[in-house]
């Protein structure tokens, strides 16, 4: 029993994480130095297109784990159908992160070689790696 629960409360935790890390990434990735006015634009456009491109994913991503939640009270869940409902949700934070690393990726390609290191500190320092 002591294991279930903590197996639960794990990956309430990845979750919890894997949420606070996907909200400083887009943070963070603003973070040029001294853009140009073209660069400005672009990287306008690109967080405008992240933010479309993503919308459906976290809509479904809040709705999944609204559901895993309220599914895990009731007296006749079964684990099958918990385990089920994590997958949608991981599936959901999955194509979330896929388009917001593609985009770190794509924002990269608009830097010049003097704004990279200070792009790339930026993105090591917000995942601890040194």
């Amino acid at each position: 029993m002591k294991t279930r629960y903590s197996r639960y409360a794990g990956i309430f935790f990845s979750l919890t994480f894997l949420m606070s890390v996907t909200v400083s990434v887009v943070a963070n990735a603003a973070q040029i130095p001294d853009p140009a006015a073209s660069q400005k634009e672009a990287i306008d456009q690109m967080h405008h297109k992240l933010h479309e491109d993503q919308a459906a994913f976290k809509e479904q991503e809040a709705q999944a784990l609204k559901e895993l939640n309220e599914m895990t009270i009731r007296e006749d869940v079964s684990v099958e159908e918990v385990n089920a409902k994590i997958e949608e949700l991981m599936a959901a934070k999955t194509q979330i992160m896929h388009l917001r690393y593609g985009h770190l990726v794509e924002m990269r390609t608009i830097l010049s070689d003097e704004q990279k290191p200070g792009y790339d500190k930026a993105i090591l320092n917000r995942s601890e790696v040194k």
